[in-house]
């Protein structure tokens, strides 16, 4: 039997991206039961753009709430309260679900030991170099379909802007953590999940473009919050275990019997480590040259494969994102270790 699919939409002053996010949700095929959409305090006529919608939506009984207490979390978790739906599908006002999303979210449902399914996110063609290199380099999905059974820092975490979960499970690990705002909650509701028996599985199928920042402010603001997030899930869900990213390989070890993650392999450190050698031996400063260039070469190779034409001096702005960003997320993960009392470097 078909389960009954509630679609749960946290918004927030999204009358940018909503447009083509509401076109997407029209042409679902098949329609959902219902799209529960959660207003979290715009400030902007993202209201009135849902009432509308609401007011026009011919397939699918549409709600629209206001939730004043600000975060996705408290929002995603107000929607879903609502929802009357056995699986619960979540996406973000960001996102523009495929036509046939729901109908591939849903099929490994069939099997009573998953209890929820994630699917690949996307990226709707860029209008920037800011949401070109975003495109590239932010959320990247595998394109195998897998099944996972456990959280680490490497696998097994999925965001919810293409998230299914079982209604009841989802009430009876008590949704979404409220004292997480944003960044991070995601990933501790997938290894709370694990932790209640349930297996998530994987489907690229299910597909969901993504509309990514345009701002480079907001790329920045974003990456700092993925990486102050992996100290807070670290203390949530690792309590013993080296993990090791060196560059083209990853070391992980159990045993290990403090809880560390270091990320030696973000292109912001390989520049400070080059820069730092040069005071040592000064020859040496002669290779950041050289390694711009080979991040130039790199990204124009990714840009070249996903079709995207941008000009010489773009290439090089796909380059400063691609420093700046991990050098936030390099921030967040700093911070968040002094924050959240866990070594993540």
């Amino acid at each position: 039997m078909t389960p009954r699919v509630s679609v749960v939409i946290p918004v927030l002053n999204a009358a940018r991206t909503l447009p083509r996010t509401l076109a997407a949700l029209a042409a679902l095929e098949p329609a959902p039961d219902e799209i529960v959409f959660v207003d979290n305090g715009s400030s902007d006529d993202t209201r009135a753009r849902l009432e509308a919608f609401a007011a026009s939506a011919p397939r699918a009984k549409v709600i629209v709430l206001g939730e004043p207490r600000r975060g996705a979390s408290v929002a995603r978790n107000t929607g879903a309260r609502a929802a009357t739906g056995d699986v619960v599908a979540f996406t973000d006002a960001d996102c523009c679900p495929r036509a046939d999303w729901l109908a591939a979210l849903v099929l490994p449902l069939a099997d009573a030991g998953v209890g929820a399914v994630a699917g690949r996110l996307l990226s709707t063609p860029p209008a920037g170099v800011v949401e070109a290199f975003s495109s590239l380099f932010t959320l990247q999905a595998p394109a195998a379909a897998a099944r996972h059974t456990r959280w680490t820092p490497w696998a097994g975490g999925f965001p919810t802007a293409n998230l299914a979960v079982r209604r009841g499970l989802l009430h009876r690990v008590g949704g979404f953590d409220e004292s997480v705002a944003i960044y991070g909650e995601d990933y501790d509701l997938c290894a709370r999940l694990y932790a209640a028996g349930a297996a998530i599985v994987y489907t690229p199928a299910a597909g969901v473009e993504h509309q990514h920042r345009v701002t480079l402010k907001a790329m920045l603001r974003q990456a700092f919050g993925f990486g102050r997030s992996h100290a807070w899930l670290m203390r949530r869900h690792v309590p013993r275990g080296l993990w090791l990213d060196l560059p083209r390989v990853s070391v992980a070890w159990a045993g290990f019997p403090r809880p560390l993650w270091i990320d030696a392999g973000a292109p912001d450190k390989k520049a400070l480590a080059l820069l730092a050698l040069g005071f040592a031996w000064r020859p040496l400063w002669l290779l950041l040259p050289l390694y711009a260039a080979w991040l130039w070469w790199d990204v124009s190779s990714r840009a070249r494969a996903r079709g995207l034409a941008l000009s010489w001096l773009g290439r090089w702005g796909l380059v400063g994102c691609l420093l700046a960003k991990a050098a936030a997320m390099t921030c967040g993960r700093w911070w968040g270790s002094l924050r959240y009392g866990r070594a993540c470097l």
